[in-house]
């Protein structure tokens, strides 16, 4: 399908008014669907391992207005849209969303610093969020668009996160189905990578991420100011920039096949895929938690090596502390839940982790409500409580469940 789009007017010729009345009469609809075709196309030529076409494709949607209307929209209907990077701009006006879709382009693009903002993890440790201005958004959102469909049709297929139409949920499902049987793999490799998204070479990127070099390198190099000074970017790639979290998942992507390459290769070195469990390796990766599976602790410390391998080019380790070979009867915790098997029977529950951050997100809320009429304080907890209860409705919770209803009840006549 072939979707014509409108004549494009210089953004100087246009009053307030009229790229207010541009904004308001588009055609969301329209747009999606040009964007949706250009990108199916580009999804399909790199399936193909078509990549003259993929490139020819990318430049026409990186090229698209509909493509960059789609972008500013996007950076400003998310969560961030009222957080402004350095320059302290927030497009908030239809107006102001036009002309920045009119200015959006590749030609002479250069990118401003982040600004540094730290926001606390569940360890208790600080994480640094970089957040990029407006523009830089959107400019990093539209090149999204060209690999967010390259990604999905070459990453691996047992990788769940920042994905179309996959979950947490997903990964789980997958889990389940690799472990609950009477012969599932017994023995499983917890990966950490220590600093993920802080460490991986730019040297990587540059040579791996097929969009643009000039502006993914301006991405990459802009810099950050923190307490007023300016510093350098010379790795990793900032959390905060919509275009990180695709360029985090195509980094890892190709760690299925390196395992594959390892325990499954003929002699000739084609892929032995009538013996893929002989040794019982499934993969299941969420952003950088992953974990392995294998039929012996010998197997498993060959997966570490592999791993550690396919890591050593893009600028990561594996944390010795926190890369772990655990027996499944152990029990191990992957994305909120603690996966365990007794007596054969696999029972996975919400993890203690878990637990205890929801259980200190009710406490903080009933601390601070004092003063709160009872309405208040239940339309305030109760999404905290449905979404924690929904997140775990299908593992094994009722236990789990009483227990954070007792809790509860205890923290509120207390």
């Amino acid at each position: 399908m072939n979707v014509r789009e409108p004549e494009i007017t210089s953004v100087t010729e246009l009053t307030d008014k009229e790229l207010t009345l541009r904004w308001k009469s588009i055609d969301w609809k329209r747009v999606k669907e040009a964007v949706n075709n250009l990108q199916s196309r580009i999804a399909s030529a790199a399936k193909s391992g078509n990549w003259k076409t993929v490139n020819k494709l990318s430049r026409l949607l990186t090229r698209s207005f509909y493509a960059k209307l789609l972008s500013v929209r996007k950076v400003t209907t998310n969560k961030g849209s009222r957080t402004p990077g350095i320059d302290g701009v927030i497009w908030s006006s239809s107006a102001d969303k036009m002309r920045a879709a009119l200015q959006l382009t590749n030609k002479g693009y250069r990118a401003k610093p982040l600004t540094r903002k730290y926001i606390l993890k569940k360890s208790g440790k600080l994480r640094p969020l970089s957040i990029p201005t407006m523009f830089d958004r959107s400019m990093q959102t539209l090149h999204s668009l060209v690999l967010g469909p390259i990604e999905s049709a070459t990453g691996d297929k047992t990788s769940f996160g920042f994905k179309p139409y996959r979950s947490t949920k997903d990964a789980y499902a997958y889990l389940h189905l690799c472990l609950s049987k009477k012969v599932s793999p017994e023995w499983i490799v917890e990966g950490d990578i220590k600093a993920c998204f802080d460490e991986i070479s730019h040297n990587w990127i540059l040579d791996n991420i097929p969009i643009d070099k000039r502006i993914l390198k301006e991405f990459l190099k802009a810099g950050y100011i923190e307490n007023y000074h300016l510093f350098p970017t010379e790795k990793g790639t900032p959390q905060g920039g919509p275009i990180s979290p695709i360029i985090g998942n195509m980094t890892l992507n190709g760690l299925e096949n390196a395992l594959a390459t390892r325990f499954y290769s003929r002699s000739d070195g084609t892929i032995d895929k009538s013996h893929r469990n002989k040794h019982k390796i499934n993969y299941v990766r969420l952003a950088d938690d992953f974990v392995v599976t294998a039929d012996s602790p010998g197997t498993a410390l060959e997966i570490i090596d592999v791993i550690q391998a396919f890591l050593d080019p893009r600028g990561l380790k594996l944390s010795e502390e926190k890369t772990l070979v655990t027996n499944i009867s152990e029990g191990f915790n992957f994305l909120g839940w603690n996966f365990r098997k007794y007596k054969g029977k696999l029972l996975p529950k919400p993890s203690k982790d878990s637990q205890k951050e929801v259980i200190n997100k009710i406490r903080d809320v009933i601390h601070k409500a004092k003063a709160w009429d009872q309405d208040r304080l239940i339309q305030t907890l109760n999404p905290i409580i449905r979404g924690w209860s929904q997140y775990h409705n299908h593992a094994v919770s009722s236990v789990v469940f009483n227990k954070l209803d007792e809790i509860v009840y205890n923290m509120l006549i207390s």
